[in-house]
């Protein structure tokens, strides 16, 4: 019974060492993904003629200025309509529920 207990376990994918290590670190899967897309893009790059490269050159950071000009204004976007709705419930809090609770004992009061 142990030896096909074995081959089972053998034969399980999920726990194979080389599987529970790349789950373990997700961080060094980004890592290895961004160093083969680094790796295709520089033997694409080098295949380009010579006018390409000196276009690429010029392009690629522009573009890459702008990607990143987008998400800066967009994280700032967030971060001011984050503090906007904050400070919009904190004067609901401290204007609107105090008033509404105190009419609503003056009426009890009146009765």
């Amino acid at each position: 019974m142990n030896y096909h207990n074995n081959q089972n376990f053998n034969k399980n994918p999920e726990l194979n060492e080389g599987n529970v290590s790349n789950s373990l670190n997700p961080l060094s899967n980004v890592f290895k993904s961004i160093q083969i897309f680094f790796a295709q893009f520089l033997e694409w790059f080098q295949q380009l003629p010579q006018w390409g490269k000196i276009i690429g050159l010029i392009l690629i950071p522009i573009c890459i200025i702008n990607i990143l000009e987008a998400v800066i204004g967009l994280v700032s976007l967030l971060i001011t309509i984050g503090v906007f709705a904050g400070a919009i419930y904190i004067g609901y809090r401290l204007l609107i529920i105090p008033n509404s609770s105190g009419k609503g004992q003056d009426k009890n009061t009146n009765i």
